[in-house]
């Protein structure tokens, strides 16, 4: 296995803003149907008959990946009969680098699925690894006279420059009785030390990583779950791949899946083992963030964030992706490979599939 990390290490409060953007901001998605694990598999081997697979991060290696790092630390790539290559975070996004043929598969979430292969990406949800959103709408933890959605009515909102953001913002303000009417002044990666500063007053951040950094430096932030004011649920993070790849490799894709499953189940069962992995597997880029790596595997383990009750490791929430949907449907945020804005439903089935984790 080659392990590749980004050249470009980030602080820790950099990584959710400037996934958003990569995701949702220059990618829209579209499609083919999907494919059949029944089909022939044209196989990239090597010489030795182990297959050649590549998997694009999103950001700098954090705990959304950890499922991917234990399954090559603990061997069940090289079990699955698969070279798995990790691929560092660039100027290119995941999604488009997969849609694009340049990556095998990929970091992406629902919303990022829907709204790019809405446009015309091949791009196909294969592995939910957050069972619900992780997003949050946060300020900072001493603003006493900011207590709920509605006191944000008419204050300054760090944004990333992307509407859905602007959205999540505006629907959960809403939803808690306010206006939803914010001054926003897109900041992109500097919005946490804007908040800091308090020349913002509420920004957005991944309650998995950005707000346990702020609870060890002993200055937690206040914040509201969007789905606490009406915001339908999304499984926020996931791993993609292509119709394109998944028909000419079927049985490298069941494999590869069913290996980062494994990943995944184990950080699920021993989220403290798991960070060690991470932490070994990137030495550089988490080496000094070891209580913010424990803490955030904890969490998501401990949470309910990488397995339910309801369904497999790593299955799709179909009623998540539906009203999610919806939800991009009704606030226009979908247009197709066109740029025409999309106003009927598309069949969300088509975004995703579970065939691969049997």
């Amino acid at each position: 296995m080659r392990h590749h990390t980004t050249t470009r290490p980030r602080t820790t409060n950099e990584r959710f803003p400037r996934r958003a953007l990569a995701a949702l901001a220059l990618v829209t998605a579209g499609g083919l149907a999907l494919t059949a694990c029944g089909a022939s598999d044209s196989s990239s081997g090597s010489a030795s008959g182990t297959a050649q697979v590549t998997f694009a991060l999103d950001w700098s290696p954090n705990t959304n990946h950890i499922g991917v790092y234990v399954a090559d630390e603990l061997g069940y790539f090289d079990d699955a009969g698969l070279d798995v290559e990790i691929l560092p975070y660039g100027s290119t996004s995941a999604s488009q680098l997969v849609a694009a043929g340049e990556a095998d598969f990929g970091i992406a979430g629902q919303s990022n699925v829907q709204t790019a292969r809405t446009a015309g990406l091949d791009l196909v949800s294969v592995y939910r690894v957050t069972q619900t959103d992780t997003g949050r709408l946060v300020v900072l933890g001493d603003r006493d006279e900011i207590t709920r959605p509605a006191d944000l009515d008419g204050r300054v909102f760090g944004g990333f420059g992307a509407p859905l953001y602007s959205a999540l913002a505006e629907a959960t303000i809403q939803g808690d009785g306010g206006k939803g009417t914010f001054k926003e002044v897109a900041l992109d990666t500097g919005a946490y030390e804007a908040l800091a500063q308090r020349r913002i007053d509420f920004t957005l951040s991944v309650a998995t990583w950005e707000d346990l950094q702020t609870q060890i430096d002993g200055h937690p932030y206040q914040s509201f779950r969007y789905q606490d004011f009406g915001v339908p649920e999304q499984q926020s993070t996931g791993i993609v791949s292509s119709d394109a790849y998944l028909k000419k490799h079927p049985k490298d894709a069941a494999a590869f899946v069913q290996a980062v499953a494994r990943g995944y189940a184990y950080a699920a069962k021993h989220p403290a083992r798991a960070a060690d992995l991470l932490i070994k597997a990137n030495p550089d880029t988490l080496g000094t963030a070891k209580e913010l790596v424990h803490r955030s595997a904890e969490l998501l383990a401990e949470d309910g964030y990488l397995v339910s009750a309801d369904r497999a490791i790593g299955a799709a929430d179909p009623d998540a992706w539906n009203a999610f949907g919806a939800f991009l449907v009704k606030g226009g945020f979908l247009t197709d490979s066109e740029g025409k804005a999309v106003t009927e439903e598309p069949d969300w089935s088509e975004y995703y599939t579970d065939e691969y984790l049997q």
